[in-house]
């Protein structure tokens, strides 16, 4: 049963890891998302490489980061108040190879429980076209070990996508998720996920938002160098 209230939500995202919130954006605020990509340096170079803080150059990504139905579950799922931390956007061009398996708190290095994303299918997305494969109830583990991957770099795809890979334990089974156009797949910050590759004629766009809880500490990095987000 899809949770319908907001005690649902919280309950099916605590014990899965991930929540699937449709309808966030309208088909009209994906494609202006998608029009205003095709000014962003990646899309003009033609590498389609995955496009990092678009909201630090563009305005409407700055307003997608603060769009209220996310920002009001994002709260919720991280039980207290949330400041944004990222956007980057996906072009995931024909071909793209997947963002190999992980959890995006390898990465942020916040405490458990606070860090979140949100995965917003800006066209729908499918197993076929490079669509999500997560592992629920996979946060429970916390941080899992990782293997390190001997893949070549390829230029349509985050530079951290294939370093390593997550060492998923057997008990857990991976699930494709098809996300529906303007819908948002919430990952808590510990769940296993990565992507298929895009198998369609298609480009697969999609724009990641990230939030943690206010004051809780996290990790810059180095190629993503984040950096809090008021959201009011």
């Amino acid at each position: 049963m899809t949770p319908q209230t907001d005690h649902e939500k919280i309950a099916f995202f605590h014990q899965q890891g991930y929540h699937i919130e449709p309808n966030v954006f309208s088909p009209e605020e994906c494609d202006h998302l998608i029009s205003f990509s095709n000014e962003f340096e990646n899309a003009k170079s033609g590498t389609y490489k995955p496009q990092m803080m678009p909201h630090r150059t563009n305005e409407y990504f700055v307003r997608a980061l603060k769009n209220p139905k996310l920002v009001k579950l994002a709260g919720l799922f991280c039980k207290g108040e949330p400041v944004g931390l990222q956007t980057e956007f996906f072009f995931c061009k024909p071909g793209t190879r997947g963002f190999s398996l992980h959890q995006d708190n390898f990465f942020v290095e916040a405490n458990y429980g606070v860090f979140l994303s949100a995965w917003v299918a800006l066209t729908d997305t499918s197993p076929e076209n490079g669509g999500l494969i997560v592992y629920p109830e996979s946060h429970k583990e916390g941080l899992l070990p990782v293997k390190k991957l001997d893949l070549p770099a390829i230029s349509g795809q985050d530079p951290n996508a294939n370093n390593e890979a997550c060492i998923v334990p057997d008990k857990y089974s991976p699930i494709h998720a098809t996300v529906p156009k303007g819908s948002a797949l919430f990952i808590h910050g510990h769940l296993v996920h990565g992507s298929n590759v895009n198998l369609s004629n298609g480009f697969r766009y999609v724009l990641l938002t990230t939030y943690i809880k206010a004051g809780e500490k996290f990790r810059v990095g180095k190629y993503a160098q984040r950096a809090v987000v008021q959201l009011v």
